[in-house]
């Protein structure tokens, strides 16, 4: 009879330390996520600057939340967010380099081509301008529209 309870011992220890191996490693996954239940505070005070016609302290607020641990989609939105304040207060050249850092979040984000696209042509870059502007149709035909919309299909 002992020698019938003896695998029967293994297979049972084998299958609680491999439950406990799974609990554990699923535990450890869980805490290596960051979950963000509300928008980071500097984002919602840096939209409520915007808003209010604030830009530079937009900037301000925008600029410490990237430097925070945010998720992709919010990482996203704040580079575009500090591509616009840039573009308004005249900075095209920092506008472009962050509209470039949103793109890298997410490159299917059209709001950073459509701003990155503003920026190059105040840049005189015209060739890039509409590169974005078209990039930006490709991916939300219903929201961008312009007199580039003829070029894009030259630049397949």
């Amino acid at each position: 009879m002992n020698n019938t309870l003896a695998p029967n011992r293994m297979f049972l220890w084998a299958s609680v330390l491999l439950l406990a191996l799974g609990i554990w490693a699923a535990e450890a996954q869980a805490q290596a996520q960051v979950f963000h239940i509300t928008q980071d505070r500097a984002l919602l005070k840096g939209n409520r600057a915007m808003q209010a016609g604030e830009i530079e302290e937009a900037l301000t607020h925008y600029r410490k939340a990237v430097r925070k641990d945010l998720t992709v989609e919010e990482r996203t939105m704040a580079f575009n967010s500090i591509c616009a304040a840039e573009f308004v207060l005249g900075n095209a050249e920092a506008a472009a380099e962050a509209c470039t850092a949103a793109i890298d979040g997410d490159d299917r984000y059209w709001k950073a081509f459509v701003n990155r696209g503003n920026a190059r042509k105040a840049l005189g870059d015209n060739e890039g301008a509409v590169a974005d502007y078209c990039r930006a149709f490709d991916l939300r035909p219903s929201q961008v529209s312009g007199t580039f919309e003829a070029r894009c299909d030259a630049l397949g």
